[in-house]
């Protein structure tokens, strides 16, 4: 491949009304931001696209059912098995749904199960298929995978989130930009931010090392996957790399990220 990918995070609060209590996508936002990423990536005179990888969080079709059967390091079991295949299941409609809009945008996403080739061994996610994902980017389609259900080495099920495999796929393909979309404007020195406080606009790895060492992981009702903590964390592996964590429910931000303009966070590694 000529060209490192961008990877690019649709958070799943960005995508979805995640304290909805019930699965809900934001339809007619992600047909906006659909069509900021088609603005973006697509260079209709030349004929050309930048090649892209799209990640998606689990936000109010994931995250519940996950929190319910508790499937972070879990053993085994009829129990465990059932509440992964509801998970994996409501994973499989959000990327539908998802995939359903960029193809009526003209957008070629190719949907992939992330638990059908990704596993976990001594706590490191293993891609088993990467030629299926260069393939596609080969051939001018844009993979599309969401955060899933994973069966981990000592027959247990873990998360893999969508932070994590934006990570990995990132070191994989050599990509020298990683956008996170969330609902807020970056990274703050605490959370929940102050009324009218501003986010970070510049974060270097020492920096980053003291935050994720000096932040604790919450395991919420909204979130099992550490939320913003686990975000930084996630990077910490990556080198000649910038992440920009921005805010993807204002709009044209998806434009102003893809373009590279600064915007939200920049976390410099």
């Amino acid at each position: 491949m000529k060209t490192s990918p961008i990877i690019l995070k649709l958070g799943g609060s960005v995508i979805t009304n995640k304290r909805a209590g019930k699965p809900v996508v934001r339809t007619r936002h992600v047909r906006r931001l659909v069509r900021e990423i088609f603005s973006a990536c697509f260079d209709r005179v030349r004929g050309s696209r930048t090649p892209l990888i799209l990640l998606y969080g689990g936000g109010s079709f994931g995250h519940p059912l996950a929190h319910q059967y508790k499937l972070s390091g879990r053993a085994l079991s009829i129990d465990t098995l059932t509440g992964a295949a509801k998970t994996i299941s409501a994973m499989r409609r959000l990327g539908t749904v998802l995939t359903g809009i960029f193809l009526e945008e003209g957008i070629p996403v190719v949907p992939l199960q992330t638990s059908s080739f990704v596993q976990e061994r001594n706590g490191k996610l293993i891609i088993t298929n990467y030629s299926l994902i260069e393939d596609i980017l080969s051939h001018g389609g844009i993979p599309l995978l969401g955060g899933d259900v994973i069966i981990a080495d000592h027959c247990r099920t873990v998360i893999a989130s969508a932070d994590r495999l934006a990570s990995e796929l990132a070191m994989h393909f050599h990509s020298r930009r990683l956008l996170f979309a969330t609902d807020i404007n970056g990274v703050y020195k605490k959370l929940p931010a102050r009324a009218r406080e501003r986010p970070l606009r510049m974060i270097l790895r020492k920096e980053l090392l003291a935050m994720v060492a000096s932040r604790t992981v919450k395991d919420g009702a909204f979130d099992v996957t550490g939320a913003m903590v686990e975000k930084l964390r996630s990077l910490l592996p990556l080198r000649n790399c910038t992440v920009i964590i921005f805010n993807g429910l204002l709009p044209n931000m998806f434009v102003r990220a893809l373009r590279g303009e600064m915007h939200g966070t920049r976390i410099a590694l």
